[in-house]
């Protein structure tokens, strides 16, 4: 039964009873003691229907405080089920409307918040640094991995404008002709060491107009870095190869102009381009070595279950090491205790590893002595190679296994050397798993450590 036609009947039978007192006071009013009666009769027909309206209106009250109360739980995210299920009336089809809205906002609420936890695990999985801004310029988020790019420690405090994280002026302009309704735009701006490439797109809103900005950022220093090397390289290489290429073109068009009839040109010219020739061939196997050992697929060969032993991989290169160094008057100090363990690296990789560093340090060694030393540590063999020669200035330590690079480059030239041999130990090294490092001091000497991992 509706609300109206209950306030209507309990009216009428209040009213009904009313009149009922009434008349039962009037009748009363013709015994002697009728003053009595009246007054008694009239305040019951006073307080019985009040009494009756104010119960009903109370029942009424606690039913809508009730309805009060679980609007502000739903409001606080409450979204617990409201019980009037002995109602029919209007408030009990309010009630069942308003628990339909609780559980369809719940519903909305549980997806956003689904959908903000996925949001904030795709931000926070993510390798590029992601800044969003409002339509006017305020940052509303910052991902860790801007963080991490903008060096930014104290995380907890509120980012309010880009200039914050970077003081690129021009980035702050392109973001505001973005807002202002340009098409996206990328840009590469430097922040301290790292070179930062910056996308930035508009967030449009239902109209089409820029509600906003992200700018999803990469940090490009690495790749850059690779291609400035491999500029390097590619021109390194191409003076490489031009060098002995444009010698041996000159001394075979000078012998084919009549120098080949004078046996002594002859015999000197050819002797050059043997020698050019055997430059070029080291060249190419250098480069192919190298080439094999930073091949991504080659890597876990160099260390795959091979092992070995240093004094037999030294024996290999003896001979080569100790003709070499006694040509230039250089005595060779080989210090290998025979209770070192097995290295794992193979017998052949070995071999090459100790002939690039020893051959190194006679070679630039011209008086004084070169020396090898080994010790057995926990895990690992360390290896000490030392030289008495030139020395290498302390500011070009840090790149003298970099390809190509050379200290000295009219004297490695002139010594045959292609400057890849200190880049192919590096690598060989790494490979499997071991470090190298150097110390120098010019007109002293140079010392290479280098620790290669025991077999296992």
């Amino acid at each position: 039964m509706s609300i109206k036609w209950r306030l209507t009947g309990l009216f009428l039978v209040m009213t009904g009873l009313s009149l009922l007192l009434f008349w039962v006071g009037e009748c009363v009013k013709l015994n002697p003691v009728g003053q009595q009666v009246d007054f008694e009769v009239a305040l019951l027909a006073l307080c019985f229907p009040a009494g009756a309206v104010y119960a009903y209106s109370s029942y009424l009250s606690r039913r809508l405080e009730k309805l009060h109360l679980a609007t502000q739980r739903i409001a606080k995210g409450n979204f617990e089920r409201i019980d009037f299920a002995d109602s029919t009336d209007e408030i009990g089809e309010f009630t069942a409307e308003l628990n339909s809205l609780s559980r369809h906002v719940e519903m909305i609420v549980q997806n956003g918040t689904q959908e903000a936890h996925k949001m904030e695990a795709i931000l926070a999985g993510m390798q590029e640094g992601v800044v969003s801004v409002d339509h006017v310029g305020r940052v509303v988020l910052v991902n860790a991995a801007a963080n991490k790019i903008f060096e930014r420690r104290d995380t907890a405090r509120k980012v309010k404008y880009l200039l914050e994280l970077t003081y690129d002026s021009e980035l702050e302009h392109l973001i505001r002709r973005v807002l202002a309704g340009e098409p996206g735009a990328t840009r590469e701006t430097r922040f301290e060491q790292k070179t930062i490439q910056s996308q930035v797109n508009p967030i449009l809103n239902e109209q089409g107009q820029p509600r906003g900005a992200v700018i999803v950022m990469h940090d490009v220093t690495e790749l850059r870095r690779l291609e400035q090397m491999r500029t390097e390289f590619v021109a390194n290489v191409s003076h490489e190869l031009r060098t002995p290429l444009t010698s041996i073109k000159g001394f075979v068009e000078t012998l084919l102009d009549g120098a080949a009839d004078v046996p002594s040109l002859r015999e000197r010219f050819l002797k050059i381009i043997q020698a050019e020739t055997l430059r070029l061939q080291r060249l190419i196997e250098d480069l192919l070595t190298l080439a094999h050992f930073e091949g991504r697929e080659n890597r876990g060969e160099l260390g795959s279950g091979k092992i070995s032993y240093l004094q037999q991989a030294y024996k290999k290169i003896q001979p080569v090491i100790l003709s070499f160094a006694q040509v230039k008057g250089i005595e060779v100090e080989i210090d290998l205790p025979d209770d070192l363990p097995p290295l794992s690296i193979g017998e052949d990789l070995l071999s090459q590893l100790l002939l690039n560093l020893l051959e190194n340090a006679v070679k630039y060694t011209t008086e004084g002595r070169v020396w090898l030393k080994a010790q057995a540590y926990e895990g690992a063999v360390r290896l000490e190679f030392g030289d008495t020669g030139c020395g290498i200035p302390e500011e070009m330590l840090p790149r003298i296994f970099e390809r190509f690079y050379r200290v000295d480059k009219a004297r490695s030239r002139e010594q045959g050397g292609t400057g890849l041999g200190l880049s192919i130990v590096k690598h060989m090294v790494e490979g499997v798993g071991g470090t190298i490092n150097v110390t120098s001091e010019l007109g002293v000497g140079t010392v290479f450590i280098c620790d290669l991992p025991r077999a296992k």
